[in-house]
């Protein structure tokens, strides 16, 4: 039976992402979403940092980041644990994981825009649109329609700057599980298991 440092993932294994430092950046992108700051557990040569303090969390553009509060010096060796408990999933875009937000400006005669993600479900309740900040409905013979990433509205917004306003809410993910006794030494890249035996020697260390 295996042994786990904090919470037993229910499926797989905590996630884990190595970075580099090179003495200048201070912004790093991350593999997955986090919610918050002390969803990831952070080390910087083997020394733990502490959330909020020498890191926060964040994203631009559907993509999450860590910004450290100084750059990690050239050549450390950054090691990420995303914490909770982990199913092995393909990774989750911006459209599934949370909110997405579109902006658009109408022009009068245009009824089509394309969405910048594509959403899970073209369903009403997976929306909330706005024209001149006057609340839109979703459905047949209604305000909009959406199909793949395409909003079609009935009657084509008016003229303006930003005037369409396109809230996608959460999904959810599809899981992509891996069957039982299906994967084979070939598959694994020589020395993983080495080195992640050395990070987790220094995680137990780290938590006494």
């Amino acid at each position: 039976m295996s042994n786990y440092i904090g919470a037993e993932p229910s499926y797989g294994v905590f996630d884990r992402q190595i970075l580099a430092g090179n003495g200048t950046t201070t912004q790093f992108n991350l593999d997955f979403i986090v919610a918050q700051p002390s969803s990831l557990l952070v080390s910087i040569d083997g020394v733990i940092q502490e959330p909020e303090y020498s890191y926060t969390t964040g994203q631009s553009s559907g993509v999450a980041h860590i910004n450290f509060s100084e750059a990690p010096d050239n050549g450390a060796r950054i090691f990420l644990i995303y914490m909770g408990r982990q199913v092995l999933t393909a990774q989750a875009s911006a459209a599934i994981s949370q909110t997405h937000f579109d902006e658009f400006n109408g022009n009068g005669s245009t009824t089509a825009f394309t969405l910048t993600n594509t959403p899970v479900s073209g369903a009403s309740e997976n929306f909330m649109v706005y024209v001149d900040n006057v609340y839109q409905r979703n459905g047949s013979g209604l305000a909009f329609q959406v199909s793949g990433s395409t909003i079609t509205f009935t009657s084509a917004p008016p003229s303006g700057t930003k005037n369409v306003q396109v809230y996608q809410l959460n999904g959810v993910n599809t899981l992509n599980t891996i069957a039982d006794n299906t994967v084979s030494v070939a598959k694994v890249q020589q020395g993983v298991f080495d080195q992640a035996e050395d990070d987790a020697t220094a995680l137990a260390i780290a938590l006494g």
